[in-house]
């Protein structure tokens, strides 16, 4: 358990960290950083890579980056990526420097699965205080989060309270009736008329048989579901909790979230949803009273309205369906009645309606979808504006490594779970092999995309640093506003101190509006440019050219 004085330490810690990071700003990075530094002008990084200063600096603000543990950096050279590779790569997200430019910028991690697992994906877990062997020790994992807080980095790992998998010592004791761990699984015994035992759900039976009773499995046999109606089993989730918070994580992502409470494994009549959202308010409770800053989001694949739901327990849940409405808006080359904004504003009011303190998680896509880059055939300006219309939206974005490089792949699970491309082939020590790609024999790797400035890669350092420079952008909240241009879809953020009014052209063809009153200041004129896509953005009077397939950003304190 960790203590209070533990967590007052980190606090100050970071606090230190955010006071170094002024006084490098201030006083110039010589004595703050090794190597190549640049001076901070913010009119440069309007149209090119450039330094800003960043101010996103909680847990609860920022971008995050999704690392599959296996798929990333591999320092022993087995083809496995494993802690050690990650520490040595987190330069390349984020060296704690605001100066530099070599880095991507990130200002979260979210590693899938690291715990001891039958599985190459890690979501059947063996032992939740331990972790996985393929990827180190525990003292590996430990050295990477101090690493991480070094350079500002957050890190939150996922977490399955759903399910275990069959080898946890808590299910192999459950499968003796008159052990005291029978019901920490939801256990039924043949002919318990409550549920229908022949049940298949997604394809397979959700119930299995097991010396004359059946153990429920809603993702596979091989993932036993957890009875979270025992309090024995929520206080567990608890202890697990604080034991990683102590370890120096700073939150969770908390796998099929929706599902711990799925109907389909209920007794006949029982309500789903409300002892759902009483479970995670229950287990967030307790993370916040360990760590009040910590991150907690949710994967609820579901509607919005049921996502809304969630929120109220959670706080943050991934935003399900927004890349494919990014995807299909980009393909149809057309803003509508700014479709988008108007969609992503009404989720908005509808998490707000269940949760006042929403945040919400924009993604394009993760771990078990087909990848952005194949939907869009490659094609890296449609890459940079889908990348555009999420990063530049409310809440914490959290890109899938590789995003960044458009790194390709397709369902099979393992095809878009597939190594990192740091280098052309032989060429990166840390480069994993576990398994090879069918789709990225043509994609462009980290080490030729850093020299390119006009690759994919330094696009996202560009958008990242806007997005966690400006407090309307990484804590702002959203408002949908409509141009005169059907081509055009914009929304205004604003926060305390700063608003902001954003454009993106989907279409194939150069666009020229008059900007809305929300795009200007107090005197009538347009607020200040602070990032457009090229130098093609140009504003003259009140009207702005956006180019094809382009995106801007204008923003101005706000009137106190």
């Amino acid at each position: 358990m960790i203590t209070g004085s533990t967590n007052s330490l980190r606090t100050q810690r970071r606090s230190l960290l955010a006071l170094l990071a002024i006084v490098c700003i201030l006083f110039g990075a010589a004595s703050c950083a090794s190597g190549r530094a640049e001076s901070i002008d913010p009119t440069k990084a309007v149209t090119q890579l450039a330094p800003l200063p960043r101010r996103a600096q909680t847990p609860t603000a920022g971008v995050y980056y999704c690392i599959f543990v296996r798929s990333f950096a591999d320092s022993n050279g087995d083809g496995i990526g494993d802690f050690k590779g990650m520490t040595a790569r987190l330069d390349y997200l984020n060296d704690g420097n605001d100066r530099t430019t070599s880095d991507l910028g990130v200002t979260g991690i979210w590693l899938l699965p690291i715990f001891p697992s039958q599985s190459y994906h890690g979501y059947n877990v063996d032992d939740y205080y331990g972790v996985n062997p393929d990827y180190g020790t525990l003292a590996d994992f430990e050295e990477f989060l101090s690493e991480a807080e070094k350079r500002g980095i957050s890190v939150i790992i996922d977490m399955t309270c759903n399910h275990s998998s069959l080898y946890t010592d808590w299910f192999i004791e459950s499968r003796n009736k008159d052990s005291p761990y029978r019901g920490w699984y939801r256990w039924v015994e043949d002919g318990d008329t409550r549920y229908n035992l022949n049940q298949k759900i997604w394809g397979h039976n959700l119930w299995n048989y097991y010396e004359g009773a059946y153990y429920a499995g809603l993702f596979e046999s091989g993932m036993p579901d957890f009875n979270l109606s025992n309090p024995a089993v929520r206080e567990e989730f608890k202890n697990i909790a604080s034991y990683w918070i102590g370890k120096g994580v700073d939150g969770f992502r908390f796998d099929a979230a929706g599902h711990v409470f799925n109907a389909a494994k209920l007794a006949a009549g029982e309500e789903s949803q409300s002892q759902g959202v009483a479970f995670w308010k229950e287990l967030v409770g307790h993370v916040r009273s360990v760590k009040p800053d910590a991150y907690t989001v949710g994967e609820v694949w579901e509607p919005t309205s049921t996502r809304a739901v969630y929120m109220q327990g959670l706080g943050s849940t991934f935003h399900f369906d927004l890349g494919t409405k990014i995807v299909d808006a980009i393909r149809e080359g057309s803003g509508g009645k700014n479709n988008i904004a108007n969609s992503l504003y009404g989720d908005y009011t509808t998490y707000k309606e269940m949760n006042p303190d929403y945040i919400d998680a924009p993604f394009l896509t993760n771990h078990d979808q087909n990848r952005i880059s194949g939907m869009l055939r490659g094609d890296s300006r449609l890459l940079k504006l889908s990348a555009s219309l999420y990063i530049l939206a409310e809440g914490v974005p959290f890109m899938y490594y590789g995003e960044e490089i458009g790194l390709m792949g397709a369902k099979p699970d393992e095809q878009i779970r597939t190594p990192m491309l740091w280098n052309d082939p032989g060429k990166d020590r840390l480069q994993t092999s576990w398994i090879e790609s069918k789709y990225n024999k043509n994609t462009i790797p980290v080490s030729r995309q850093q020299k390119d400035p006009e690759s994919l890669l330094n696009y996202y350092k560009r958008l990242i640093r806007v997005k966690t420079a400006h407090s309307a952008l990484f804590e702002g909240r959203f408002t949908a506003v409509a141009t005169d241009a059907s081509e055009i879809v914009s929304w205004k953020m604003e926060s305390q101190k700063e608003k902001a009014f954003v454009l993106h052209n989907l279409s194939p063809e150069p666009v020229t509006l008059v900007l809305p009153p929300e795009a200007l200041g107090a005197d009538g004129a347009p607020m200040p440019l602070i990032f457009a896509g090229s130098s093609g953005v140009t504003i003259t009077g009140t009207s702005i050219t956006l180019p094809p397939r382009e995106s801007a950003v204008l923003a101005a304190a706000s009137a106190q």
